[in-house]
């Protein structure tokens, strides 16, 4: 690993950020200032690459009786070869997030990769920004830049570094990425179906193509469940207008919780990847009727103080900062950006509070500039990872 310091002086902190990225000190003030409500709280945590403060602040329950379902008939598969076996008698897929779980990042970018190498052309996100109630992205090169911009001309959640290095991802596995999320109000329609008639434009323009949905939560319900009122979730809209059956995949059922109960069986399921329930036949067990594939995700563990599922590959390494010949005053953020790129989101964020806090990047191989900010004063310097 080589590295190469340079000083840039003074900067404020305030300039060299979007409004989202915060210190921790920042973010507990507004909190207790009741500036903020705690589910924003959560977020401006994750862009720090705090996950255990994050999810302290924002959950949602399991949901459908899943909790109450038997499990215990089903044996246990890696999740990714079976979700690809599926995904070939499909056109469309759609992928579901919690948008504070960023291993749910993490895993959908190797399905989009995956997907990618059997037929799947477009991918479709909630996060990126449109003109209007369309398809068209704000971001318009974003296609042929391939990682996002630290604006919200790309998007909401891509300033988040593993929601930037799925949008990378995407690009590096030739996907083309367009927009679907509401921008303008429907008469008589609401967010979900919106939602779907904006991604119905962008299959009708490219009719004979594969397409991933990559969105957040509920929205890749596709049975009659009611949202509210009349109201159905985007994937049902989807199902019913186009008359095509996507592969529905929802992540957050088999995730573990931190203020609501998790599923009863997670503590004792010994999965260490994303992994799937078989039933008897060797197919994966539809549970209920909302969703065709729950994915279960292991329980967090932590290596050098950042969650274990960073580590994608042994191609990714713990990278210490390089701090010994910098004057700081903590806390500080330290960021790691692709070399080659401008004005992008870093593809990891680490906040450090004191001399004494230990925590590393998490980078695969690579040349990157590391930046260094104290509220004040930033510094940089590259690093090449081997």
């Amino acid at each position: 690993m080589l590295s190469l310091f340079l000083c840039v002086g003074q900067f404020a902190f305030a300039q060299s950020h979007p409004y989202q990225v915060k210190f921790s000190y920042q973010i507990e003030q507004q909190l207790a200032e009741e500036k903020i409500r705690p589910a924003r709280a959560g977020l401006l945590y994750s862009l720090i690459g705090d996950y255990h403060n994050s999810v302290q602040f924002s959950d949602i329950p399991v949901s459908w009786g899943v909790d109450s379902l038997d499990v215990e008939e089903y044996a246990l598969e890696s999740a990714l070869p079976k979700i690809i076996e599926a995904a070939r008698e499909h056109q469309i897929v759609i992928i579901s997030e919690n948008h504070l779980r960023p291993q749910h990042r993490i895993f959908a970018a190797q399905i989009i990769a995956a997907l990618s190498q059997i037929g799947y052309q477009h991918l479709g996100m909630e996060t990126l920004a449109s003109i209007s109630n369309g398809y068209t992205l704000l971001d318009s090169t974003l296609n042929e830049r391939g990682y996002p911009l630290s604006s919200p001309l790309t998007g909401t959640y891509t300033f988040e570094p593993q929601m930037g290095n799925l949008v990378r991802q995407a690009h590096q596995s030739g996907l083309n990425l367009f927009a679907y999320e509401k921008r303008q109000k429907v008469e008589g329609k609401d967010r979900e179906e919106i939602q779907a008639d904006n991604i119905i434009q962008y299959v009708e323009a490219y009719p004979d193509s594969k397409i991933i949905i990559f969105c957040g939560f509920y929205h890749a319900i596709e049975s009659d469940r009611i949202k509210r009122g009349t109201a159905f979730h985007m994937a049902k809209y989807l199902k019913y207008k186009l008359g095509i059956d996507p592969l529905t995949i929802y992540q957050d059922n088999f995730t573990e919780k931190f203020i609501y109960n998790e599923h009863p069986s997670l503590g004792s399921l010994a999965v260490d990847e994303p992994s799937v329930f078989i039933d008897k036949s060797g197919e994966v067990a539809q549970l209920t009727q909302h969703i065709d594939i729950e994915v279960i995700h292991p329980k967090t563990a932590y290596r050098n103080n950042r969650p274990s599922w960073l580590y994608r590959d042994n191609g990714y390494k713990a990278v210490e900062p390089e701090l010994d010949n910098m004057e700081l005053d903590y806390p500080i953020i330290v960021e790691a950006y692709l070399e080659d790129e401008e004005n992008s989101v870093p593809v990891d964020r680490i906040e450090i509070k004191h001399p004494y806090d230990s925590k590393a990047l998490v980078l695969n191989k690579g040349e990157y500039r590391i930046v260094v900010i104290d509220g004040v004063q930033k510094n940089e310097y590259l690093k090449t990872v081997n």
